[in-house]
């Protein structure tokens, strides 16, 4: 529940607020709130208020504000004490403050003439400070009780709150982890566990974006399986599957860590290598092409003999885009294919 405060200078249905310079409109609510006594508010006949060191009348609930406002003192708390009961008054916010103990007591509160029997309860803060509530001697309550009460009841909701936000934040990771999950496994390729086309074509156009404005140099490999129609006709695509896993995985193991490899599509794969000129790419691409040629590939009982072909270009600087490139790759690799297979191009 929030703690109305009133505006100086407001009618009570508008609501008003005892000026302070030390505090603001919402402090009076964070502090009932901290001391586990917002459900203390749900009557307006408990009156409620804040006390400076001074005993003067910081803030204050509408009940309390109402009696205020009908005198024409300042704003000295003891000018709602009748006389006779000040300094019961003083001793009891005395010894809370001295004690630091929330203690309780009977005042007689408003005017002189008609005062009304209160009993009080004093509760010391670490500033110096203390939290007033009041509630008329008629009604059968026990301040200090309830305020245990209160108390035993906020720490309760403490709890609850603190183990409701521990599984919220369990489940704020398990929601992570699984976004994190889906977010990899829609850039993997899930058969080769390589990166996908989408994937593979996304980090190409980023490689030309910083080959561009570096201008440093950028090539690409396309390699694709010779006859490997051939596997898929002959053995089944159970086994054809198998074979192009298999090969994805040793191409993978022995490219070095700055290349990129992705199946773009079918057996053909692309191979990104930042920093590197065709020539390197050369070299690399004689390296791969003679690792496969000379494993051999098993799946289950059946031995497969592959080889690969491949074609290769360099990024040619502020002359062309992502694309043009690669259909400069795709005409080497068509090159290489149409020499016997087993072999490299390049397209300069």
């Amino acid at each position: 529940m929030d703690l109305l405060l009133f505006r100086e200078g407001a009618s009570r249905s508008e609501g008003y607020i005892l000026p302070s310079k030390r505090t603001s409109e919402g402090e009076l609510n964070q502090l009932i709130s901290q001391q586990g006594l917002v459900p203390f508010l749900e009557t307006t006949q408990v009156l409620v208020g804040l006390l400076s060191a001074e005993a003067r009348l910081v803030l204050a609930n509408p009940a309390l504000a109402g009696w205020k406002s009908a005198l024409s003192g300042p704003e000295d708390f003891q000018q709602l004490v009748v006389p006779s009961a000040r300094a019961g008054f003083d001793q009891l916010l005395r010894e809370a403050r001295q004690k630091h103990q929330v203690l309780q007591g009977e005042l007689d509160l408003g005017l002189e003439k008609q005062p009304q029997r209160c009993r009080c309860l004093f509760v010391p803060l670490e500033d110096g400070r203390v939290l007033f509530f009041g509630e008329p001697a008629g009604l059968a309550f026990d301040l200090t009780e309830k305020y245990q009460r209160l108390l035993q009841r906020f720490e309760e909701a403490s709890a609850e709150l603190t183990e409701t936000r521990r599984a919220l934040e369990r489940k704020q990771k398990e929601v992570q982890a699984v976004i994190a999950q889906a977010d990899e496994v829609s850039h993997i390729d899930s058969l080769t566990l390589l990166a996908n086309r989408r994937q593979i074509v996304a980090d190409l156009q980023r490689q030309v974006t910083f080959s561009e404005r570096y201008e440093g140099p950028f090539s690409v490999s396309m390699l694709d399986f010779d006859h490997f129609k051939e596997v898929n006709d002959r053995y089944g695509h159970a086994v054809g599957d198998s074979v192009l896993r298999f090969v994805a995985l040793l191409l993978r193991d022995h490219v070095r860590s700055p290349d990129i490899l992705g199946r773009y599509g079918g057996e053909e794969f692309l191979l990104l290598l930042p920093n590197s000129t065709v020539k390197a790419a050369g070299e690399q691409a004689e390296r791969l092409c003679q690792l496969v040629r000379s494993t051999p590939i098993t799946s289950g009982e059946i031995t497969v003999a592959m080889t690969i072909s491949m074609g290769i270009a360099q990024y040619r600087i502020h002359r062309e885009n992502w694309e043009q490139l690669l259909n400069r790759v795709d005409l080497a690799l068509y090159q290489a294919k149409n020499r016997g297979r087993d072999q490299w191009a390049v397209i300069e």
